[in-house]
């Protein structure tokens, strides 16, 4: 009776934990043998070291993903693929059935940030995603009305310039400003509303969303998101915060759809094909609010990421900066069509891209079958594979020896020569900022918009630089661009 009881309440537990162990420490036995295995802790490192995303890769891996082109790597509970090389890439956005789209309602739909991002246009698979694309598209690749994008950077700038006055001796914290901006740039040119974000710092939209992330990019439960699953005080309140933003947004939107839509939706926004869609009944009431709430998650979060990004290389390279100053003056007469055809200006976003996409690591497709990639790496079905945008975006195979530098120059002197240079990076998978395929970004045509424009406002309206006090560093996990970016402004 004894040995029993003993068994039960010491062997039973130990070995459950030696499974759970070897579960986490080792990828499982069907995953490739010829990539290498980067350790299980690597992704637990910003948790107990003071570390950004550049120094991580520098350190972990470079040189496996140079070597190998794809590596074994831990995160959200699970042992995934990780991909670099283009070639690689290619295959993997080419076989859209293969590697299928499987994003985290799919992978881990207990999580907290499951319930944030849902079943949506960006995540779905197969017939749900042809009927998401079908009712968002139009309004993502609309003609946009430059207008409303021209008025918020200039809200913008006067309100680096206002903050730089009350701050004189150091430099201005950029993020909240840009989430600001950004947050406004969704409303009113995706989703057909206002939120205020620009007028005030009071506004809803704006606080929620600083309260929600606070609670989602959270290392520990990013990695560990079977942690969600646990009464835990904090998760229970951030999965609240999450139902809150979704209400609060849904009804935002649908408050300003009141009237009456055009039977052919001419040029209507994104807001306006979903508020039909769902009126119709051709959306239900969560695929209605999931797809809403992921334009918003994704239309301000990753042209934030890019906005702090510009600003901090063009801060660093004052003569680039002074450049588009320039260039944007020449054709100032133009207005915001001949800015939007200035070929540096293109060059410089595009090269901010390469060096800093937003989203820096994405795994999101799922094995529907047993396959071969690049003709070597055996992956079992159900095996998670994604891609690295920051490796591939610097690989010196690609790019060259200078991957590294900041260089507009690389992508031409001609907008059709830029364009030449996008459209064979992008086809060849060295250039994945917008991701690739068929699944390519739906909104990459908007925030190239927008990028170019709130610059040109900014150039002409304001100078900037580094603040000598900032610590250069990016982000540690997650989202990638510069960690508490601030900057000294003067006004022109």
């Amino acid at each position: 009776m004894l040995s029993t009881s003993l068994f039960v309440c010491f062997v039973v537990p130990a070995g459950l934990a030696v499974l759970a162990a070897v579960t986490f420490l080792l990828p499982p036995r069907n995953f490739p043998k010829n990539i290498p295995t980067i350790p299980f802790w690597y992704t637990l490192l910003p948790l107990f070291r003071d570390c950004d995303q550049e120094t991580l890769y520098r350190e972990y891996l470079e040189e496996p993903l140079k070597k190998y082109g794809a590596v074994n790597i831990f995160f959200a509970s699970r042992w995934n693929v990780l991909v670099q090389r283009p070639e690689l890439l290619q295959e993997v956005f080419k076989n859209e059935d293969l590697y299928a789209k499987s994003g985290n309602q799919k992978k881990i739909p207990y999580s907290v940030i499951a319930d944030y991002t849902g079943d949506n246009v960006i995540s779905a698979h197969g017939a749900d995603w042809r009927l998401y694309r079908s009712v968002v598209a139009p309004g993502l690749q609309r003609d946009f009305d430059t207008e409303p994008v021209v008025r918020n950077a200039n809200l913008l700038a006067s309100l680096f310039a206002e903050q730089q006055k009350k701050s004189a001796r150091a430099g201005v914290l950029v993020l909240p400003l840009l989430q600001r901006l950004s947050l406004e740039n969704v409303a009113q040119s995706l989703l057909g509303t206002h939120f205020g974000t620009l007028e005030s710092p009071q506004a809803p939209m704006h606080q929620m969303q600083m309260t929600v992330k606070r609670e989602i990019f959270k290392p520990l439960f990013l990695n560990f998101p079977f942690l969600d699953r646990f009464p835990i005080p904090s998760r229970q309140r951030a999965r609240q915060l999450v139902d809150e933003f979704a209400s609060q947004l849904c009804t935002k939107v649908l408050e300003s759809h009141q009237h009456a839509h055009d039977e052919k939706m001419a040029n209507a926004s994104a807001g306006c094909h979903l508020v039909q869609a769902y009126k119709s009944g051709l959306l239900t009431e969560q695929q209605f609010r999931h797809n809403v709430s992921i334009i918003l998650i994704a239309g301000h979060e990753n042209p934030q990421l890019l906005f702090q990004s510009l600003l901090f290389l063009l801060g660093q390279h004052e003569k680039v900066q002074q450049r588009i100053r320039e260039e944007v003056a020449a054709v100032r007469e133009g207005g915001a069509s001949a800015i939007l055809n200035i070929p540096y200006l293109m060059a410089v976003v595009y090269e901010t891209l390469r060096m800093y996409p937003p989203i820096s690591q994405l795994i999101n497709r799922c094995t529907t079958a047993p396959t071969v990639l690049g003709g070597n790496i055996a992956l079992p079905a159900g095996a998670y594979v994604g891609y690295n945008g920051y490796s591939t975006g610097h690989d010196k195979a690609f790019w060259g020896e200078d991957a590294d530098e900041f260089k507009p120059e690389r992508w031409g002197a001609t907008m059709e020569e830029i364009n030449t240079t996008f459209r064979t990076a992008n086809r060849k998978c060295g250039f994945i900022a917008f991701h690739g395929g068929k699944r390519a970004c739906l909104g990459q045509k908007f925030a190239m918009l927008e990028a170019r424009l709130t610059v040109a406002v900014l150039v002409e309206r304001l100078t900037w630089r580094l603040d000598p006090t900032w610590r250069k560093r990016m982000t540690p996990a997650g989202p990638l661009s510069p960690m508490l970016l601030r900057l000294f402004f003067e006004e022109r």
